[in-house]
Parts: C-alpha cells; structure tokens; sequence
C-alpha cells in the first residue's frame, strides 16, 4: 500500500501547478499588472481609495456658486457709480447756479460809494469794475442811496444854467467827498463834491445862460492848484475811452488818485482853488439870436 502512494505524490505534485496553471490562463485579464498581486478585499479597498473623475457633490454645491447678489456686484457697482456721478454732476450744477447767483448778489453788494481815501482804486479796470457793478445794481433797482450831507463850507450856486467842457482833464490827488446839499437862490441843490491838489484843464470852454443870452469863456489852458473844490450836478467824462456819468443819484464808487479823463462835459460847475492860472484867456460874448 505504501508503494503506491509514494509514487502519486509526485504526480500530485505534479498536477497542481498545472492546474494553477489552467486557472491563471482561463482567468479573465487583469486591469493592471497590480491587480495579481493584491487580494480581493485590498483590491475593493484600493478602488474605493481612487480618485473619482465623477465632480463631488461639495464642487457642484450650489451655495459655492456666486449668487444674484455676488454676481452682481460689479453689475451694481457699475450702477451705483452712475448713480453717484450723476448726483455729483446735479451738485456740481447746483454749487454753480448758486455761485452764479452769489456773484449776481455780490455785484449788487460791491456797489457801495466810498468817500475819502477809502474811495480810491488801485488802477482803471477797478474803477471800471464799481462802475459797472453799480449799473448792474441800479438795472436790478438795488441801486443804494448816496447819503447827503449839508456843509458849511458849501457855498452858494447859482441858477443860471452852466456849462464846462474841455478835450481833456487831469486831476491829481483826486477825492471823491460825496454828495452834499448847497443853497440856490430857488432852494437847496445836490452837488458832488470832488476834491484835490492840482486840475489842469485843455481846451477848455466855460459857458453860462442869462435872459436867453449864452456866454462862454474859453481856456485853451487852466491850472487850479492848492485846495481844489469841484462841485458839479452832473459830470460826463471818457475814462479809456468808455463814457461815464455821474450825478449825485449815481455817483463815482471809485477814483483814480492821478485820474486821467477826456470828453469832459459838466454841469453847473461851481469851483474853488488857491491858485488859478489861465495864460490865454478868451472871453466872448454872443447874444442868443430870435
């Protein structure tokens, strides 16, 4: 009995890796030269361990996704900036009416009569500058009132209907001492009332009206000097050549300390210096013709 076993061991032996053998060949083809070394349960681990290329449910998570109000942010930034230029373009438009408006009433407000030293400007385009602020005043009827004053040292004007032209005047150290009141032989008068050093006239003519008569004096050249005093109830003159007026409702605001006019024109000039000199003085008589 023994002999026989012996000799089936080897055929056994034999037998099972041949049939190792067959198994490995009708076995179906690994997916990958690892799968014949690992076992059944690490092989369901490792496939569990691999990456999926499915996308996992946190990445598909809807509340990772940028919202209406994320996604909009820049949609309204975009709007909000808009909105805020368009009510810094109103505030701007605004600040401008209203500086518009400030300078309308600053205009208004500039439109003051200086007396004295105060009144004098530094330069033309300064005076010029009052002037017309005060016309802009007076068309907007916030023309303000020029305070009148009664002096002693007023004397009294005539009634006689009088004149003063001349091509050109120069007044240095000139003052403009407002409005005063003077007697008339037919009641009180407004005057300006100027002041200063010296008044040159050229070309002068110097003219009055009696009992319909006209008489003229004319001065190719006058020269007051020491305490000039000019009171006139009205005054044309050209200043850079523009044409200005004053009378005692609207007089200067300003004046030149040398002032420099031309196209002098002045009614009823009443005038008191310390000096006077005419070198060719010209007196004529014309009686007015009926």
């Amino acid at each position: 009995m023994r002999g026989p076993m012996t000799r089936n061991r080897p055929l056994a032996a034999a037998v099972l890796p041949l049939a190792l053998v067959v198994t490995l060949a009708s076995a179906p083809a690994p997916a990958s030269f690892w799968d014949w070394l690992l076992p059944e349960d690490e092989e369901e681990q490792s496939e569990e361990e691999q990456p999926s290329e499915e996308p996992s449910e946190g990445a598909g998570d809807p509340s990772e996704e940028p919202g209406p109000g994320e996604g909009g942010e820049e949609g309204a930034g975009e709007g909000t900036d808009e909105g805020t230029d368009e009510e810094t373009e109103e505030t701007e438009e605004d600040t401008e009416n209203e500086e518009e408006d400030g300078q309308d009433e600053d205009k208004a407000a500039e439109c003051e009569y200086r007396v004295g030293a105060e009144g004098l400007a530094q330069d033309e385009e300064e005076l010029l500058e009052a002037v017309e602020a005060c016309r802009d005043a007076e068309e907007e009827g916030t023309l303000p009132d020029a305070p009148v004053e009664e002096r002693d040292d007023c004397f009294t004007g005539s009634t006689r209907t009088s004149g003063l032209t001349a091509d050109r005047l120069t007044m240095i150290g000139a003052s403009y001492d407002g409005v005063v009141e003077c007697p008339t032989g037919e009641g009180p008068q407004r005057y300006i009332r100027l002041s200063m050093d010296t008044a040159d006239l050229v070309n002068g003519e110097l003219w009055f009206e009696e009992s319909g008569t006209r008489m003229s004096l004319g001065l190719p050249e006058l020269s007051m000097d020491g305490d000039v005093v000019l009171h006139v109830t009205e005054m044309n003159v050209s200043l850079l050549g523009i044409p200005l007026t004053f009378t005692p409702d609207f007089p200067p605001p300003l004046l030149l300390p040398i002032m420099v006019v031309t196209d002098v024109d002045v009614s009823d000039p009443l005038t008191a210096t310390d000096t006077m000199t005419i070198p060719d003085l010209n007196a004529r008589f014309a009686p007015e013709r009926q």
